[in-house]
């Protein structure tokens, strides 16, 4: 086929497959991923039948709403349902856990007017008006209003929305009825899904996200869930968030020397080459800021001059969570190796490691002019999750960076041209104008003296001595 011709062929396979990949759609729906909501029909606590109880539903805060029972609120789903409304102005809230910064959310849920009747000034048959807004950003929120119904009768509207951006991880999202009154609007069956924010590769092992911790939805400091979690290897479990953890290689580095060969000849080094991949992660990270942190109060010790601040010069400072908080590491592990489909944590091919330690023999041919050294690449374990304290309801979130158990690293054995620097060095004369030389005054065959001097003549031996000038012939003996 002609080289025109196949250049035709190629440029139209190539626009056809450009414009496939133009065509519209909906790259969201595409993307878009449940987000779990805790208890999301509001099934727990049950409600005896035919009661009304002021009570939040589990996991959910409630501010003067009420829980009711499924057949006082009529759901076609027979789902209980909470009402925005107990005699003062109520709000119901939950957080999206595993939502991070960034993510586009959309809510869903179902409402209706109050089934109830004595409503005083508050008319439901007109429809009820109630807002959701997502953190704390009231000024920014949706305003639904309820469908209209008869008195006494619950009429539900399936599949009301709410979308917005996360302006945080793990978002709080929140309903509120504005009305001081006892019949306000009912919501139940909520779904959330997600567009999954980007996977930050670009975070540094060595300076990770600072924990996020709750104790319910509320935000406590990460360090009261560190506290309770090392009670036990079993007391809090690590649950893997597979869509923001991945293996990679880090950035090359070299390790041991480099063999610089200045001779007209080829060299053989053979050398042992060491290196350590170490571990990173967050609570350390944490603690160690919290521990430094300027703003402390620094505890205080009875001393022989009063009052004095606590040190203590040998402790050794910890660089990871195996070394500082060893049952933590223990259920991170465990944690990792549920999630790589080994439910029983039985012993595994792919564990998960704190640190590595690596040693080659290597034996290097380095070329006349050249330079030969070693770089490695560490095959590294981005692990994101989160630590659950199931009786405390405590929860908080875990970075970490460890070595990899499954792939390994990569060792280059690299030969190049010297630098202008090392070319310099190897074109430099021997430096030794400053070393002594002990020889000076050594003897000689100058100065011995059984031995006739050179240029004297042994005595009684006649010499003689013919000037050469210009016209003159030798003389013959």
């Amino acid at each position: 086929m002609p080289r025109r011709t196949m250049t035709c062929c190629l440029s139209a396979l190539l626009g056809s497959s450009l414009v496939l990949g133009a065509l519209p759609g909906d790259a969201s729906a595409v993307n878009a991923v449940d987000a779990p909501i805790e208890n999301p029909d509001l099934a727990s606590p049950q409600v005896s039948a035919g009661t009304i109880q002021k009570i939040a539903p589990t996991g959910w805060d409630g501010e003067h709403t009420q829980l009711f029972s499924a057949d006082r609120a009529g759901h076609d789903g027979k789902l209980q349902a909470a009402s925005l409304s107990d005699g003062s102005a109520g709000t119901l809230s939950t957080r999206l856990w595993r939502v991070q910064k960034g993510a586009s959310v959309t809510v869903t849920w179902d409402d209706s007017p109050s089934p109830l009747t004595n409503c005083g000034t508050d008319d439901p048959t007109k429809g009820q008006q109630y807002r959701v807004f997502a953190g704390g950003e009231a000024d920014s929120a949706q305003t639904v209003t309820t469908e209209g119904t008869t008195r006494g009768k619950a009429t539900w509207h399936e599949g009301r929305s709410y979308s917005f951006t996360a302006e945080e991880n793990n978002p709080r999202i929140s309903w509120t009825y504005r009305k001081a009154s006892a019949c306000g609007p009912l919501v139940t069956h909520f779904r959330a899904t997600q567009d999954p924010a980007p996977v930050p590769y670009d975070i540094k092992k060595a300076r990770l996200p600072m924990p996020q911790a709750y104790q319910g939805r509320a935000p406590i400091e990460a360090r009261l869930v560190v506290q309770d979690c090392t009670a036990g290897p079993r007391t809090c479990h690590f649950e893997k968030d597979e869509r923001y953890s991945y293996r990679y290689y880090d950035r090359p580095r070299m390790v041991g020397q480099a063999n610089i060969n200045c001779t007209r000849n080829a060299l053989t080094d053979k050398r042992p080459v060491n290196w350590e991949e170490l571990p990173y992660d967050n609570i350390t990270q944490y603690l160690a800021r919290h521990e430094s942190d300027p703003q402390k109060p620094k505890q205080q010790v009875p001393g022989p001059q009063g009052l004095q601040q606590q040190t203590d010069s040998s402790k050794e400072h910890q660089t990871d969570v195996r070394q500082a908080h060893k049952n933590i590491a223990v259920q991170i592990a465990a944690g990792f190796t549920r999630a790589d489909g080994n439910p029983l944590e039985m012993e595994t091919n792919n564990p998960l490691l704190y640190g590595r330690k690596e040693q080659r023999d290597v034996t290097l041919t380095v070329q006349p002019g050249e330079v030969s050294w070693i770089e490695v690449q560490g095959a590294r374990e981005r692990l994101v999750g989160t630590l659950i304290h199931d009786t405390k309801h405590e929860r908080m979130d875990v970075f970490a960076d460890l070595p990899s158990g499954s792939f390994g690293d990569r060792m280059y054995q690299r030969t190049g041209p010297m630098s202008k620097v090392e070319l310099a060095r190897c074109a430099d004369a021997r430096d030794n104008a400053r070393t002594p030389d002990n020889s000076i005054g050594a003897p000689t065959l100058r100065n011995v003296p059984h031995l006739v001097p050179i240029g004297d003549a042994p005595k009684g031996v006649k010499t003689r001595t013919v000037p050469l000038t210009a016209g003159t012939s030798r003389p013959r003996d």
